[in-house]
C-alpha cells in the first residue's frame, strides 16, 4: 500500500493503525482481520450491535480514505464527545 502523507512526512503504521483502531470502534465490529494490499487495507469484522448485529463486514480503505480519517481525527482533537 502507499502510505498517506502528512505534509511532507510519510504517516508511520502506529499512526494508521490507530486511526483504524478509531474506525473500528464507530463501526462498532470485534473479530477484527486486518489486510494490507496494494490499494490499501481491507478490514473485516462482527457487528457487535444494530440490526445487523452478529453479521460479518467488510470495509476497503484507500490511502485516501486514511487522510480523511486523519483530518477527522484533527478536527476530533479538543472537543468534548
Amino acid at each position: 500500500m502507499r502510505r498517506p502523507k502528512r505534509g511532507e512526512a510519510t504517516l508511520r503504521y502506529s499512526e494508521i493503525l490507530r486511526l483504524i483502531g478509531q474506525y473500528i470502534e464507530r463501526a462498532n465490529l470485534c473479530e477484527i482481520r486486518v489486510v494490507e494490499t496494494d490499494e490499501g487495507l481491507i478490514l473485516q469484522g462482527v457487528v457487535m450491535r444494530g440490526e445487523r448485529e452478529g453479521e460479518r463486514d467488510t470495509y476497503q480503505l484507500t490511502p485516501e480514505d486514511i487522510s480523511a480519517l486523519l483530518e477527522d481525527a484533527y478536527a476530533m482533537r479538543g472537543k468534548r464527545i
